[in-house]
């Protein structure tokens, strides 16, 4: 059991995934990229927080980041996609900075 109760699943395309709603989106977004609504699908991408050439560094040491469950190109346009059955605690300060150090990507919460 996880900490939000949510139960790791695997999509068919054989990802596993922290839940069950991010495992059916992940079919769904499959779906999209084989009729080519979409492109370039990845699943959990990381993007580093790195402010004036340094990355941003958190009091034990690591590298400040962000981990969308996905990421793919619509329309020509960068989707970051993060599936949420309830939103944590830091999760709209990562969001703040990804959009502030991200500009070019659109965030989606699903």
């Amino acid at each position: 059991m996880t900490k939000y109760f949510a139960k790791k699943t695997a999509c068919s395309a054989g990802h596993l995934h922290a839940s069950k709603r991010e495992a059916k989106r992940c079919d769904q977004l499959h779906l999209l990229q084989r009729g080519r609504e979409i492109e370039g699908l990845t699943i959990e991408p990381k993007f580093e927080f790195v402010i004036d050439g340094k990355p941003l560094k958190m009091g034990n040491g690591r590298t400040a980041s962000y981990r969308p469950d996905f990421t793919y190109m619509e329309r020509g346009k960068l989707i970051a996609e993060d599936v949420k059955g309830m939103v944590v605690r830091d999760f709209p300060l990562r969001a703040a900075l990804f959009r502030h150090l991200y500009p070019d990507w659109e965030l989606r919460l699903t």
